[in-house]
């Protein structure tokens, strides 16, 4: 037989370990950072509530899409997925990157330097620096570095389709983009 006991979950903590990676891990320190929220545990919290919206409409047997505005103005009843903490930024405000319309380019540059992020991503990848090690030796701000990271993460093929253009633009001006071959 069961019995309601009024337990309240609410007071009830249980702490969870959640393993990873580096850059996962200064993703979500950018994101707490940025969304204002006290600490890593609520912005989790609301990550949470929000993948449970997600699971309940899908049980109900909604679908959850992206459209782009247009195309929202022409659908007749939907619900739209709000995450409070994120509808004053929408990403568009970065504290250390800047866009830089002049110069052709769609992704963002360091503040300060005439660098874009993705030259600054490759140049970390190409000398196996981490985001710590690529601050000192840039002489730049860590947190600079870290928002750099999280914009290419969320950024990666406007990115990457920007340095293939570069690459065949370069290639067409008959400039060698790879070493020569000096051993033979």
């Amino acid at each position: 037989m069961f019995t309601n006991q009024n337990i309240n979950y609410s007071t009830k903590k249980v702490r969870l370990q959640v393993d990873l990676t580096e850059q996962e891990a200064n993703m979500l320190q950018h994101l707490a950072g940025r969304l204002s929220v006290r600490s890593r545990s609520d912005l989790l919290q609301q990550a949470y509530g929000t993948f449970l919206w997600i699971v309940d409409e899908m049980l109900s047997g909604r679908r959850i899409i992206s459209v782009d505005k247009k195309t929202l103005e022409s659908v007749a009843k939907y619900k739209e997925l709000t995450v409070p903490a994120v509808e004053p930024l929408r990403f568009d405000h970065f504290d250390y990157l800047i866009a830089r319309p002049e110069t052709g380019r769609k992704q963002l540059y360091l503040k300060g330097r005439n660098m874009t992020v993705g030259q600054l991503i490759y140049k970390m990848r190409a000398n196996n620096l981490n985001a710590e090690d690529a601050a000192a030796d840039m002489d730049l701000p860590l947190s600079q570095v870290r928002e750099a990271q999280v914009y290419y993460q969320t950024h990666r093929e406007l990115i990457e389709s920007e340095v293939a253009e570069e690459k065949q633009f370069l290639s067409s001006q008959g400039v060698e983009l790879e070493p020569k071959d000096l051993s033979g």
